[in-house]
């Protein structure tokens, strides 16, 4: 049975060119998987028109959609017509398995809770992120993943915990790890640092014998790949990932300086040429498919807002991945195991 993903075709700052040519991609890369296209159909198939693809793609058509810049909130309530509000919907009436969208960030979030049911067990749902790391260690893969970077500003001790989950089951069952490294974001690396919160999330995560917990780890320890599942409220996530990404901008702008600046230099950055395209290419978000929102019992990636045709399809081939390995049920089962067994000591979590 093929798997069904819903694809909001008006979503994104090249949308809809770059996000159909991704579906086209995808389509032609990918076995078992259906896309379903939501957005103006008249546009939509000038833009299929255009890559002369003979994929049968069936599209919902909607003349409304939400924009980066509009007020997440207003606007799914305004709009409830729009292409991402129709994709979430469709995976509420099981017509479709997974969706895909490189819109509003915010009104991804939003229209998925308001149409997807959450995970028995979970209260909160978290959007993960990959990032690069260095490899400092044979057992770093060069990336890891931070959640949450955004839908859930402050946690319970119960619900990073179970962020926890949601990582580790997303790494091994998409990206092949063997037990992750789960490792919870402190001030120090002591179980006694921080606050009541991350002290109490350190205990608990202790007894998950599901998960390979290493401990607190500190903002340092994030570039350098100490862990593979950094574990984090959606406040200081968000900070650590707009700081990442400030940091890659310094870089690449200090690369262009030094390459026009001196011949000496210039010469020197010709000889890193290959280290520099590996290093690019780890650096690249299309290469990992777009941030999971996990928690859902239907699978939604947001993907970066520039997102060009490869990483739509990357983003496809992950929604597609990611109901194909039952991932939603994975994470459903072992919460809901770990819940039962410590249900007197979530009491108060």
């Amino acid at each position: 049975m093929s798997v069904k993903i819903a694809l909001d075709a008006m979503g994104g700052d090249h949308a809809p060119g770059e996000v159909v040519r991704g579906a086209i991609l995808a389509a032609e890369n990918l076995s078992d998987i259906e896309i379903i296209l939501i957005g103006d159909e008249k546009v939509i198939k000038d833009e299929l028109r255009k890559s002369s693809t003979k994929i049968p793609f069936e599209i919902i058509h909607t003349d409304t959609w939400i924009d980066m810049g509009e007020d997440p909130k207003q606007a799914i309530k305004e709009k409830p017509g729009a292409s991402i509000n129709l994709a979430a919907r469709m995976v509420n009436d099981g017509y479709v398995d997974g969706i895909v969208s490189a819109g509003n960030t915010g009104a991804t979030i939003l229209a998925a809770a308001s149409h997807i049911p959450v995970i028995d067990g979970i209260e909160r749902t978290a959007l993960a992120t990959v990032y690069p790391t260095a490899k400092f260690e044979q057992t770093n893969r060069g990336f890891g993943l931070i959640l949450d970077v955004g839908a859930t500003l402050q946690c319970s001790p119960k619900q990073l915990v179970h962020f926890a989950f949601m990582g580790n089951f997303y790494l091994s069952e998409i990206f092949g790890f063997d037990r992750p490294r789960i490792g919870l974001l402190n001030i120090g690396e002591e179980e006694t640092k921080g606050g009541e919160t991350l002290k109490r999330t350190y205990q608990l995560l202790k007894k998950a014998e599901e998960l390979n917990f290493i401990g607190n780890i500190e903002g340092k320890d994030i570039p350098k790949g100490i862990a593979d599942v950094v574990v984090t409220e959606g406040f200081l996530g968000n900070v650590v990932l707009k700081m990442l990404e400030g940091v890659a901008e310094v870089v690449k702008e200090t690369g262009k300086y030094a390459f026009h600046k001196r011949l000496s230099w210039k010469l020197a950055l010709a000889l890193l040429s290959p280290g520099i395209r590996k290093l690019r290419q780890r650096t690249d978000y299309s290469e990992y498919g777009g941030a999971p929102i996990l928690g859902f019992k239907k699978l939604a990636i947001k993907a970066h807002g520039r997102s060009n045709a490869k990483a739509i399809s990357n983003a496809i081939r992950v929604a597609a991945e990611s109901s194909k390995q039952n991932i939603c049920q994975k994470i459903e089962d072992s919460v809901g195991r770990f819940n039962l067994k410590h249900a007197l000591e979530f009491a108060d979590a």
